[in-house]
């Protein structure tokens, strides 16, 4: 039942085979190390991800000095907006509608949080994902070359290699990481560097996509030359496998692409855009209410739907665009689902 669950919730997925100037301040990658015994470092049972039924798991090894990552972050201005799109934009989904929303200044992270930032969190805690650690079921929705039936649940599936047939550089975006992942990876990150994250909320996350512009995407209304910024559904080939629904364009990457491999937006920020879908802080709802400028507060096993935006490597031009809205739940993970973080201090 809960295998249906997840198709139904993750399908709309896989269906889917800015101009302005802003003031930005972006800021270079920096370390930080610490211990993987240290004290208070993570609260592994409020994250285990699927409440008692899972447990964390510690290595009894030495302790070994590893190195948090700390994200590259680009300075947002504050601003008022139209959120959502205009009724003859191409794509337009009815959950779309258009409205003001002001947003407060803030630094959002310049890439999706890797594979190799992730790692070290993983490095530190031992800690196990959803798909590498659910009682119910493992693995993550994910794509392999397969005629009949190429999106699947795939138990073998995880943010190592969420394709199996194809390995994935540490400088990809991590995906199959769920939102319970997600906030896992945050509280370790704010405890080990001194900063505090989170997640950017649905406007915030619009607000940052459109860089100023208005436009159905950043680098303006032709979906045609997406290849120029984004990583999308194209024609690129592999193997002879094509997506059904493609942009007029070659990008170059079937699946996933490293980070920073195509245009930044107005706002020095990447794939904001295509590559992989990212995770919001905000509930989904089909009618805009507010929800949109602010966090939700969810539990593991939590049914409430948590929006999702941005588009992935397989998506086609109608849902690559920076009002698209999609949803999943706390324990959701794909094979093109990522995260990036906003920095509050």
């Amino acid at each position: 039942m809960r295998v249906n669950l997840i198709h139904c919730l993750l399908v709309m997925f896989t269906l889917c085979v800015v101009s302005s100037e802003a003031s930005a301040k972006p800021e270079k990658s920096s370390v930080i190390t610490y211990h993987s015994n240290k004290a208070g470092a993570f609260d592994a049972d409020k994250h285990s991800g699927r409440g008692e039924d899972r447990k964390f798991i510690y290595d009894v090894s030495p302790p070994q000095q590893a190195v948090a990552i700390i994200p590259a972050i680009s300075t947002i201005p504050s601003g008022c907006f139209q959120m959502g799109s205009l009724e003859n934009e191409p794509g337009r989904g009815g959950d779309e509608a258009l409205h003001r929303v002001c947003v407060k200044g803030f630094k959002l992270a310049k890439t999706e949080v890797t594979i190799e930032e992730f790692s070290r969190f993983v490095e530190a805690t031992h800690f196990l994902t959803d798909a590498e650690n659910n009682y119910l079921e493992s693995g993550c929705w994910s794509y392999e070359k397969n005629p009949e039936k190429p999106w699947d649940w795939r138990a073998l599936s995880n943010w190592k290699q969420p394709i199996l047939e194809n390995i994935s550089p540490k400088n990809h975006p991590v995906t199959c990481v769920s939102y319970n992942d997600v906030m896992a990876y945050i509280e370790w990150l704010n405890k080990e560097s001194g900063h505090e994250y989170r997640l950017p909320t649905e406007a915030e996350w619009e607000y940052a996509a459109r860089a100023g512009t208005s436009t159905a995407h950043y680098w303006g209304n032709n979906a045609d030359i997406a290849c120029g910024y984004a990583n999308v559904a194209d024609n690129t080939t592999s193997d002879q496998s094509k997506w059904p629904v493609t942009h007029a364009c070659q990008d170059g990457h079937f699946f996933a692409a490293a980070v920073k491999s195509f245009s930044a937006n107005g706002f020095h920020l990447y794939d904001m855009l295509g590559n992989a879908w990212e995770w919001v802080c905000s509930k989904y709802e089909d009618k805009y209410a507010g929800n949109e400028e602010a966090c939700i507060n969810t539990k593991p096993d939590d049914e409430v739907f948590i929006a999702i935006r941005g588009g992935g490597w397989n998506a086609d031009a109608s849902r690559v665009r920076a009002a698209h809205r999609n949803w999943g739940v706390a324990w959701s993970r794909q094979a093109n689902l990522g995260f990036r973080l906003v920095r509050v201090r």
